[in-house]
């Protein structure tokens, strides 16, 4: 009978997603942001594409993104380091991500929602907390945003950027 039950079930236990373990989340990604903001006591809000690129090496991960947030100034790229954590079942996967380095000083940390490691299309969300006093054009003003992004994968190449330092 447990060979019966065995032979019946291996079909199904194969078709289960894949372990996360073999997941990379290598790659280019495209993405919007939408954030609620206050500077110097003013609320407001906006919202902006990005790219982004990651690399993974174990639980390690980098990330480097890029948007235009003011057209007057161009592109504003960052760096981040973090790291990522899977559930017991391998499927599932979550994390953060801190700002390392960025066009002018702030802190930023992200909150990568848990994400599904299975599929080839892959996509994952996050919740940032952004602070500071040197952002071009208000210096010396408190800024206080809280994001959310959704990121697309568009490619699987392992991209090649300069990541923070260790």
């Amino acid at each position: 009978m447990k060979k019966l039950i065995m032979a019946a079930l291996m079909p199904a236990l194969f078709s289960l997603p894949a372990s996360a373990e073999g997941f990379s989340w290598n790659g280019s990604y495209e993405g919007h942001f939408v954030c609620d903001d206050v500077t110097a006591g003013s609320a407001g809000g906006f919202s902006r594409p990005f790219k982004a690129q990651i690399i993974q090496d174990g639980s390690d991960i980098d990330m480097a993104i890029s948007a235009v947030v003011d057209p007057a100034t161009g592109e504003s790229p960052s760096l981040y380091r973090g790291k990522l954590q899977e559930t017991a079942g391998g499927t599932v996967m979550s994390g953060y991500l801190e700002v390392c380095s960025g066009r002018f000083l702030y802190k930023e940390l992200v909150r990568i929602f848990p994400a599904t490691a299975s599929g080839t299309s892959f996509s994952f969300a996050g919740d940032t907390i952004f602070i500071t006093e040197a952002l071009p054009g208000a210096e010396g003003k408190l800024v206080v945003e809280s994001c959310k992004w959704a990121l697309k994968r568009v490619s699987v190449e392992t991209p090649d950027f300069k990541t923070c330092q260790k």
